[in-house]
């Protein structure tokens, strides 16, 4: 806890498992506390596979992402129960979001609701509309001192399909014919991308009008997160008395990220601590 300033009161963690899961289960605390983690695991997965299997998406074929303070504690357990064979945890990983927030782009959408079909289509009112979109991300870059870019898209469908979907624009103004039909086949492919139909014999009815304003605020270059220098010079190695569920009680290493050597491999069972994270790799796990 905070780098090693908060230390655990490891007699009352004991209790407190021991009182509300172990004794009630009639398990050893260690069965309990590798219990709980089981039982994190499985939440995590099952949301996983809401976005990834029940998708269409096999997530053996993919490489799983550990972000937040407490990914290293069962992200391997995690990438197991998903059949992923490579699991990456960034250096930055403790402080994923903070780290996205630094390296996104600075961004402003702004809309306007416009009504229009493509088989009466008003070009002169859809590039008023645009021209005015287009002007609001010009003066939003402006204010916000960043150079950057403005993309332009629609909010259109079917007739009488009750959702509408976002189709960027390949023009930035409609200036002939051509460019409307620009616009229809557009619709057309990204509908199929979605949903695996298409009807290009149907007109295209637009409802909103869209342009997106964005642009880099930071160079972020190098967002490493630095332990201590009292840390970064202790490479003593730690045995520690570890239990897993697969093995029971059994020694395991303790290493120091900041000591670390680049492509250095550890093989489990070990923990690899630093002031931001820990990562545990079980059994038969190897990290480099």
């Amino acid at each position: 806890f905070l780098g090693g300033r908060r230390s655990l009161d490891v007699a009352a963690s004991i209790a407190a498992i021991k009182k509300t899961v172990a004794d009630p289960l009639g398990r050893s605390v260690e069965e309990a506390a590798a219990a709980i983690v089981q039982v994190a695991t499985e939440n995590m997965v099952q949301a996983i596979e809401g976005i990834s299997v029940n998708q269409g998406v096999d997530p053996r074929g993919a490489v799983l992402i550990g972000g937040g303070g407490a990914a290293g504690l069962n992200s391997v357990w995690i990438a197991r129960r998903l059949g992923v064979k490579r699991l990456l945890i960034p250096e930055m990983g403790p402080t994923l979001s903070a780290a996205g927030a630094m390296m996104s782009d600075l961004a402003a959408q702004y809309r306007k609701t416009h009504y229009s079909r493509t088989d009466h289509f008003d070009r002169d009112a859809a590039n008023g509309v645009l021209g005015e979109l287009n002007q609001r991300g010009v003066e939003f870059l402006a204010a916000a001192g960043i150079q950057g870019q403005i993309e332009l898209s629609v909010e259109a469908r079917y007739p009488d399909q009750v959702w509408e979907i976002e189709v960027p624009l390949p023009m930035r103004s409609f200036e002939t014919d051509a460019a409307v039909e620009a616009l229809e086949a557009a619709f057309h492919a990204t509908h199929e991308e979605l949903f695996g139909i298409r009807d290009e014999k149907s007109h295209i009815e637009i409802v909103n009008w869209c342009a997106t304003a964005s642009g880099r605020i930071h160079d972020c270059a190098d967002l490493r997160l630095h332990a201590s220098a009292e840390a970064a010079t202790d490479q003593a190695t730690v045995i520690r008395r570890t239990y897993f569920a697969e093995t029971g009680l059994m020694s395991a290493a303790v290493h120091r990220f900041s000591a670390l050597r680049t492509d250095e491999t550890v093989s489990g069972p070990a923990i690899i601590e630093s002031p931001f994270t820990t990562v545990v790799l079980p059994p038969t796990s190897i990290a480099r």
